[in-house]
């Protein structure tokens, strides 16, 4: 059973030492000793993406990217399933909250399964909000 549903963005400031607000994405990452977090798949494609565009950008080192990996392979984050006909409602949902249709997958998952959301997306913590979501906070 999990606990809440994890942003990506927030999965990445655990590892990029320079990002802003980096002290809310620590406390969530300390909360999983006890939690466990549920994701999209998406999720897995937008931490690998943003570890690679970290790289490319020269704030880490591609041998970091694979301690990285590493780490998050260890933590207790779940994918949820989810149904062609559920990834098809996405832009209506994202429609609805003025949202991109990947941070609507993150508030359909939380939506569908009443867990709060962790992120430091203003957009996404304000649909939240508006759909009754709690938030995870720091």
């Amino acid at each position: 059973m999990s606990d809440l549903v994890l942003d990506a963005s927030l999965a990445l400031q655990w590892f990029l030492e320079d990002e802003a607000g980096r002290q809310y994405g620590l406390s969530v990452l300390a909360s999983l000793s006890t939690k466990r977090a549920m994701v999209p798949m998406l999720w897995f494609y937008e931490v690998g993406n943003g570890l690679l565009m970290a790289y490319r950008r020269k704030r880490i080192t591609f041998d970091q990217i694979d301690g990285f990996l590493t780490r998050l392979k260890a933590l207790p984050i779940d994918a949820a399933e989810q149904l062609p006909a559920e990834l098809l409602e996405l832009p209506a949902l994202a429609q609805k909250h003025s949202l991109t249709n990947y941070d609507a997958a993150y508030l359909a998952i939380a939506m569908r399964l009443d867990l709060p959301l962790a992120t430091t997306d203003a957009d996404l913590r304000r649909a939240a909000g508006s759909a009754g979501i709690g938030i995870i906070l720091g």
